[in-house]
This record gives structure tokens, sequence and C-alpha cells, in this order.
């Protein structure tokens, strides 16, 4: 079916304005009509079709310049706009929040699915929290739609994830799946890139920074890249990938193709515990240990945490000659140790340097990983909603 211009092109200044009350809270129509170089026809127009379905109110506005009757202002009914977010990036725990258009939490839990075997069962246990816990607070109505934030890769052309760490998720359709059970629209994304959007988007609104990528090391290593405001995702979603840069210690065989010296083996969370096991005869099984061993500083721990520190700035000076970037983010469970050494690793990022004497980017240690994958969720879902 032919699509009439003049409909999409309403969608459009709706949307525009919807964003522009986001940036001004409230104002007249005659000044937004103004700013955004439209029709004062077409603002008041579309206003009125948004206020009837509950996106916008109208709100007194306090001028002194104004003699006599006090203007009517627009503004956001953030009651009306919520976005619905999932946040699966780690195994055995679902985290589920409602964020409202200016990403401000409204509620946040968290359940338990640990015990659950199949794909089938974790998207049933998703159905039912947001029926009996999510529709006990809110209305379907204020629900725009649903962000998922998943570890892997969200295949463009199948739809599928692939490449993740958790087992369960690997080459399943879970943005159909979710679709299906949940009567929404759902939004899906990996961990890196939602968390580089959230920081594009408060650091742009404050700094005018539009060159950013955020390392996330966790239960896996990935990134998200923002480059001249853009998210970098490639033709079928596998840009930018590192996890397999043959960088890392050469004795360590990558768990998800085999091959020696991937990155990841070194800088995700079990890859800290492999390597004291391949240098120590002493083993252990988890990361708590190992944490428990650089905390007396016990030989072998300070040995590995030393060799990704340097490993840590080889990667950080590749991606820092390719990117350029104003701010590199680094976030995720392994963040604690990397703040004891990030100096060590920007020594690497120093002595490569392209050019000589060059601005360093700026690093920054994101201390509430999760709260910025909700928030990368929400904003996600907002950006692709159309109000009209």
């Amino acid at each position: 079916m032919k699509v009439d211009s003049s409909v999409e092109l309403k969608k459009v200044h709706a949307k525009e304005i919807i964003n522009y009350l986001k940036r001004n809270k409230s104002c007249t129509k005659k000044v937004m009509a103004e700013d955004l170089s439209l029709s004062f026809a077409t603002v008041s127009n579309i206003c009125n079709e948004m206020r009837e379905k509950g996106y916008l109110e109208e709100t007194a506005l306090d001028d002194t310049k104004v003699v006599g009757r006090t203007p009517k202002g627009i503004s956001l009914n953030y009651n009306n706009l919520m976005s619905l977010c999932f946040d699966l990036t780690r195994f055995g725990v679902i985290r589920v929040a409602v964020a409202d258009y200016s990403t401000r939490v409204v509620y946040d839990d968290r359940f338990d699915y640990s015990h659950k075997s199949s794909i089938q069962e974790v998207i049933q246990t998703c159905g039912s929290i947001y029926r009996e816990q999510v529709l006990k607070r809110f209305s379907e109505d204020q629900i725009v739609g649903v962000g998922v934030a998943v570890p892997g890769i969200f295949e463009k052309k199948t739809h599928n994830i692939v490449s993740s760490e958790i087992e369960l998720f690997n080459n399943q359709p879970m943005k159909e799946m979710l679709s299906q059970t949940l009567g929404k629209t759902v939004y899906i994304d990996n961990e890196s890139n939602l968390c580089v959007m959230s920081e594009y988007m408060r650091e742009n609104l404050y700094r005018n920074q539009e060159n950013i990528v955020y390392l996330f090391a966790d239960e896996g290593l990935g990134i998200g890249v923002v480059a001249n405001g853009k998210l970098i995702c490639g033709s079928g979603g596998y840009a930018p990938e590192i996890c397999h840069m043959p960088i890392g210690n050469m004795q360590m065989q990558c768990h998800l193709c085999s091959s020696m010296g991937c990155v990841e083996s070194d800088l995700r969370i079990m890859g800290y515990v492999e390597k004291y096991n391949l240098y120590s005869r002493k083993q252990i099984a988890s990361f708590e240990e190992f944490l428990e061993l650089w905390g007396k500083k016990e030989e072998t721990a300070v040995q590995v945490l030393e060799e990704n520190a340097a490993i840590l700035g080889r990667l950080l000076s590749i991606l820092n000659n390719i990117f350029n970037p104003d701010c590199i983010y680094i976030g995720g469970e392994t963040v604690g140790l990397i703040r004891e050494v990030i100096e060590k690793s920007m020594e690497q990022v120093t002595s490569r340097l392209l050019v000589q004497g060059n601005v360093l980017p700026e690093i920054k240690m994101d201390a509430d990983c999760s709260a910025t994958v909700l928030c990368g969720a929400a904003e996600m879902v907002f950006s692709q909603w159309m109000p009209l």
C-alpha cells in the first residue's frame, strides 16, 4: 500500500515536538512553532492530537510579560510515556525497570530464573513479570514499548541472538518471542551498545561530545562505539566486535572459538580465574576468590592483574587510534580491578599514540553499569517509538 508522504511528515513533526518538549519542559505552541520552523497550525493540530492520546498536557505559564489572560503551555505527560526495560545480561537474573521519557526509573526489581532450563521458560517468566508485577502498577497504555538488553549480538538479518555468553539465548529469535508474549513492540540490543548510547545522550546534552567508546568487561568482553553522533553496528549488527582480537595471552584458549590469544579470554570475569589457575599450583573456582587473593596482594594474583593491565592497555591503544574518541567508558563487574591498574594501562596508550603529544581520551569508570544498561534500553525504545 502506498503511504501518503504527508502522513509520514506528520509523524516526523510529532516526534520533533515530543523531543523539543523533552529538552524545553514547557512552552507555548507559538514559541514551539517558531523554534521548529513549523506553521502554528501544524504544531497546534499535532499537539491537540497528542493531547487526546495522553502524551501531552496543558499547563499554565508564569509569564509576567503578558498582560491579560495567562498563556497556556504544552508539556509532556510523563505518566503516559513509559518504557518497560528488561536487563537479561546476567545469567539467572532478570532485572526489570520502568522508565519515563526522561529515563527516570520509576520501578525497579529483580527476579530469579536460574532454575529455568529452556528459552521458552525464560520468555514465559518475562511475560509473568509483566502481567503480575508491572501491570499492577501501570496500565498497558502507559507503556509505549519494551527495551531488552542481552549479552551477545542481535543479528539484524535473522533477528537471532548470536555469540551470547548465556547459552540459552544463542540462535534464538528473542525479539519475536518477547513481542508475542508481551503483546508490545520490542527493541533489543547488546549491553555495550545500550551503555554507549546512554552515555552519549548524557555527554552530548552537557558537553557536546559525539565520539564515545564504551568497553564492557563482564562475563564477556564487548564495546559500543558512537562516532560523529552515530552508533556503529555494521550491516548485520556485528560491528564493532573485539572479543576475538588476538592480542591476549597465547596460552589462553577462547571458550567461544577455541583459538588461542583472544583478548576476551584474558579480560572477561572468568579470564582472571583461568589465568590464575594457569600460573599457580593452587586452583580457584570463582572471581570472588581471585578478588580475595588480590586484596591480600598474593603473588600470582598480582602477576595476573599486571599482565591484564598491559593487555587492556594494548586494547585501549587500538580503540583510541581507530576511533579517536573524546571519552572511553569502562564498565562491568571487573571495573573495580581495572580502576586499580588503569594508570599502567594508559602507559601503553601513551606510548602508542598515532601522533605523539595528542590529547589522550578521558577515561571514566562506570561503577553502576546495570543502571546505565537500563537507561540505554529506555533510550532505545523512545528513540524509535513514533507517537503518531
